[in-house]
């Protein structure tokens, strides 16, 4: 990515965003509850500063990608609007980027641990 790229997201990423959340701090209960609204707080700042592609948008490409690739309706749609911005896919999640790969241009996001 270049200084001053847009980035954009699907309308479904913050409700994916805050599951994770609530799974952190419900079942692996490795994120105390006092944080909770901090991480919510820190997830939506992050959220409000992203483009947003309504999933109304891109629900027959997502369906299609779905179908084709054998992934689920969230993940395609992430690939569908890689393809409808004609932009690269930047996840941490390998084996969704491996999936998108075949269809659109990814980078695998590393941690810096």
């Amino acid at each position: 990515m270049k200084r001053g790229d847009s980035l954009y997201t699907v309308d479904v990423a913050l409700s994916e965003g805050l599951n994770v959340i609530w799974k952190h701090a419900i079942l692996l209960k490795d994120l105390e509850l006092e944080d909770v609204n901090s991480a919510v707080e820190d997830l939506t700042r992050v959220y409000d500063g992203l483009n947003v592609i309504r999933a109304r948008e891109i629900a027959d490409e997502s369906m299609q990608v779905a179908i084709t690739q054998k992934i689920t309706v969230y993940d395609s749609m992430y690939i569908a609007a890689a393809q409808k911005m004609n932009s690269t896919l930047y996840s941490a999640d390998q084996k969704l980027c491996a999936c998108a790969n075949q269809i659109a241009n990814t980078k695998v996001l590393k941690s810096k641990e």
